[in-house]
Formats: structure tokens, sequence, C-alpha cells
């Protein structure tokens, strides 16, 4: 066989690996969209097209698997994050900010809900979805940070920061998926709570909590 059409040959079975292997992450994603937070790689396999052994051709093991899905998901996931606080300027009415940033939140919830379920489960067993959550956290935090600094500047400093901390923590996916997953609350009852705890803490003056 000629060098030119051992190249091809050579170049035809990477091209078929490289596809498979983005089938079997693909199937890995669709499967945990539609609700399998845990899908067996016979499952994966079997959606994918391809068989249990080459699997683990394209991957060293479930983990490897697992963190290349888990790229593939933050890829898609991370622009979300991006407009995850809404549309708004500095001056606009803070009424405006609060629905802007609760309808934000929900809206990326809903779209990234079971894959959010997921990495939950995995994040303690798992270094790289642990990481992926904790920097979507101070994304998100800085969010907060940056579309409510007028009311926040009006506190003392560490009462700025825990007032901070208490509308970030409301706010987080993880505080979301309890009152609508775990709760079983409407997306329109999640907004309500939502708003409901925004103004409490911006609006509230601070001698107001002093038990004292």
């Amino acid at each position: 066989m000629a060098s030119s059409q051992t190249s091809q040959v050579a170049d035809g079975r990477s091209a078929r690996r490289e596809r498979n292997r983005e089938a079997v992450i693909d199937a890995f994603i669709d499967l945990i969209m539609n609700g399998e937070n845990d899908p067996s790689v016979d499952d994966i396999a079997d959606k994918a097209g391809v068989s249990y052994r080459s699997v683990y051709r394209y991957f060293e093991d479930r983990t490897d698997m697992m963190a290349a899905a888990a790229d593939r998901a933050m890829q898609w996931i991370r622009p979300l994050l991006v407009e995850a606080s809404g549309p708004y300027k500095a001056n606009d009415p803070l009424d405006h900010r609060i629905d802007a940033v609760v309808d934000a939140r929900s809206e990326v919830y809903m779209q990234i809900a079971e894959v959010l379920r997921t990495a939950l489960l995995r994040s303690n067993s798992e270094p790289f979805v642990a990481n992926e959550l904790y920097q979507a956290r101070e994304l998100l935090r800085e969010q907060i940070n940056v579309r409510f600094a007028n009311e926040l500047d009006a506190f003392s400093p560490r009462e700025r920061e825990l007032r901070l901390t208490s509308i970030d923590q409301t706010l987080q996916f993880q505080s979301l998926e309890y009152v609508m997953h775990d709760r079983g609350h409407t997306r329109e009852e999640l907004e309500r709570y939502l708003r409901g705890q925004i103004r409490l803490a911006l609006i509230t003056p601070e001698a107001d909590l002093d038990p004292r």
C-alpha cells in the first residue's frame, strides 16, 4: 500500500474514533438531561451506537469520560452563567433590578437543572466537578455584588458582606434546586420567594436586625 493510502486509512480511523468519542459524550449528556443522574456504561454505549468495550478505547475510565462530558457541558453552561443576572443599568430602580436577576436566575436554573443535579451528586468524589461548581458560585456572587452595589454600600463593611452573602445564598442554584425540586414549589412561588428575600436583605435597616 502506498504511503499516501496508508495515511488516508490512518486519517479515516482517527476521524471515526473522534466521531465515536464525541457520540459517547453526547450520549452521556443526553441521558443526564433526560433525568438519568448516573447512567451506566451499557446505556451510554447503546445510545451512542457503539459497543461497551469500545467506550474504554476512547476513554481511560469512567472518570475520564465524565471529565470530558463535564467540559462539554460547561462550554454550553458558561455563557448562560454570564447572563444569569439579567440585563440592567446601575441606575435602574431597585425593583427592576430585582426582577431582572430573579427572572434570569430562574430561567438558567430551568435549563441546567438536570446537569446541576448530577454535578451536585458528583462534586464530593470528582474534584473537577467540585471546581466547576466553585467557579460558578464565585461568578454568581460577583454578579450580585455588582448589581446591588448601591444598596449594599449603604451598610457598614461587615454588614455589607453579610447582606451580600444572604442574597448570594438565596440565589445560588443549589438553593433554587432545594425550593423547587426538593420542596416541590412552583417556579412562580420560587420567584416570589426570591424577590421577597432580596428586598428584605437590601431594605431592612441595619439596626432592625440587631437582636439586642
